[in-house]
């Protein structure tokens, strides 16, 4: 083989080499190599603000509610009047002394006999040996027929016949029947006494 022969042998094995290099760096990159993945991250959730802390509740118990008391339920005052009966020349004159103060000093004195007498055309009056209370009570009034009253000026027991009108000192302590027995009797030494009770008032 002549020298030129062998030089262009030479020549394509040195292309055919450079080619293959070239082909295999072209190859390469090409085809990189496999980057290792990142790391995959969870995601976090995100965190959402903390909720006011409650506040502290009181150690002291609260007392339950308790029911109020039923009203008390008044009973009505129960009155209790007294009879009593007084003599009129014979004729027995029955009354009824509503309950009060002066009523019961009255009937704390009998029995008694009493002096009666006529005044002004219009009632019979007798003299008592001690003075009526009076607490609670008017100090005047007036008087219809069948009054029984005490005149506190002459400390005096009154049967009334005839109506009298208000005048300071006339306290009306109940009432009485036979108002013309009463009318018609001249003066007269009375006895009065006291009767039964009458619980719930006089009708």
């Amino acid at each position: 083989m002549s020298e030129t022969a062998s030089g262009r042998a030479l020549t394509r094995a040195a292309a055919v080499l450079l080619t293959a290099s070239l082909l295999g760096v072209a190859g390469c990159a090409a085809d990189p190599a496999p980057t290792a993945p990142a790391p995959t991250t969870r995601p976090t959730a995100s965190a959402s603000p903390a909720a006011p802390a409650a506040p502290a509740t009181p150690s002291t118990p609260v007392a339950a509610p308790t029911a109020a008391p039923a009203p008390e339920t008044q009973e009505p005052p129960v009155t209790t009047d007294i009879t009593i009966r007084i003599t009129v020349n014979g004729t027995t004159v029955d009354g009824v002394l509503q309950s009060s103060a002066a009523s019961a000093s009255l009937l704390a004195q009998l029995p008694l006999e009493l002096s009666f007498e006529d005044f002004g055309g219009q009632e019979k009056i007798a003299r008592l040996p001690e003075p009526l209370v009076l607490d609670g009570l008017p100090t005047g009034g007036g008087a219809e027929p069948g009054t029984i009253g005490y005149y506190a000026p002459d400390q005096a027991l009154v049967l009334y016949y005839e109506a009298v009108g208000h005048y300071e000192g006339i306290i009306p302590l109940g009432h009485f029947d036979e108002v013309e027995a009463v009318r018609e009797a001249p003066a007269f030494v009375g006895a009065v006494t006291a009767g039964a009770p009458l619980v719930g008032g006089a009708e």
